[in-house]
């Protein structure tokens, strides 16, 4: 059975991606395959935004991995994943560009 949804990754995603150690990609990978099966399903580490962020207004939704956050939205199946950020002790307006 193929997963509920689709992943696209937009092309800031890739740019935030390309400054990340490496060592880290492979739980980032990891933790997205998630999305595939649980997009919209409200857990301990994914979570729907409270409020739009001014440096990112189209994501809807937020993925904990450890320090790092992925911002996404979610469309007819198909779940946009916009941006990525190391979080560390800012608030999640803050980590913004």
């Amino acid at each position: 059975m193929p997963p509920p949804y689709v992943l696209l990754y937009d092309q800031q995603y890739l740019d935030d991606l390309a400054q990340i150690d490496a060592f880290d990609i492979p739980m980032l990978r990891d933790a997205l395959v998630q999305l595939q099966h649980q997009a919209e399903v409200q857990a301990r580490n994914r979570r729907p935004l409270a409020a739009p962020l001014s440096w990112c207004p189209t994501a809807t939704w937020q993925l904990r991995i450890r320090g790092y956050r992925v911002l996404y939205r979610v469309d007819d199946g198909v779940v946009g994943v916009l941006r990525l950020r190391f979080k560390g002790s800012l608030t999640t307006e803050e980590m913004g560009p």
